[in-house]
């Protein structure tokens, strides 16, 4: 972690909203296109080099669905896999980890590629280390609703992420839970971004002591 800078965790309002979003990939209509984004930053905490291809992020909720969106910066937009459980991870992949409640040691793994390949797995970390975290790839987030769009200059991903898939109630206004989100592209010797950075170097996005807070509104 040489040369990284320590900084808290980020927190993020996330807005309700009172109508259902149609997950299509189109990220230009309401109400992506009205809330503020969060652009993320290398995971490993340093500055973004000169070339980094950056990656935004918003977030949204109503009664049933807490809703993600990405927009990829990308020069060359890649991938092979397709389907369930294939090791996107290895390639081009947009994650979200997301744990409801205050306790990020138990949380879920959600990622999407260019080519519409996702992954699932709920994760239980005890001592937040890789080397001894377990994940059960046989859960399914029943219900999820995803969409990619390949765009000039980059690409689109939109996921609908029913609550109760998440073994949680709607949140309250003010309830916090932990997460972070994440992008790889492996342009250059690869790029590593991280909303809340996770300072670890080489990298690695399974430190669930830097997942940030979101407060639902």
């Amino acid at each position: 972690m040489s040369g990284s800078t320590a900084v808290a965790p980020p927190t993020l309002v996330v807005p309700r909203i009172a109508r259902k979003i149609h997950v299509d990939g189109d990220l230009v209509k309401a109400p992506w296109r009205d809330l503020a984004a969060q652009t993320l930053v290398p995971s490993n905490g340093r500055p973004a080099p000169t070339a980094f291809q950056p990656t935004t992020l918003r977030l949204a909720h109503d009664d049933a669905h807490l809703y993600v969106a990405f927009a990829c910066a990308d020069a060359h937009v890649w991938g092979t896999h397709r389907g369930r459980n294939q090791p996107i991870y290895e390639e081009e992949v947009v994650e979200a980890f997301v744990a409801p409640g205050d306790d990020p040691h138990r949380y879920f793994e959600l990622e999407a590629n260019p080519m519409g390949a996702w992954f699932e797995a709920r994760i239980e970390s005890p001592d937040g280390r890789r080397a001894t975290m377990r994940s059960d790839l046989d859960w399914i987030c029943a219900g999820w609703e995803r969409a990619v769009r390949i765009r000039a200059g980059g690409w689109d991903v939109e996921w609908a992420i029913p609550f109760a898939a998440l073994d949680a109630a709607p949140p309250a206004p003010g309830s916090q839970w932990r997460a972070n989100f994440y992008r790889i592209d492996r342009a250059g010797d690869g790029e590593f971004s991280a909303w809340s950075p996770t300072l670890a170097d080489p990298p690695d996005f399974h430190v669930p002591d830097r997942f940030g807070t979101l407060r639902f509104a």
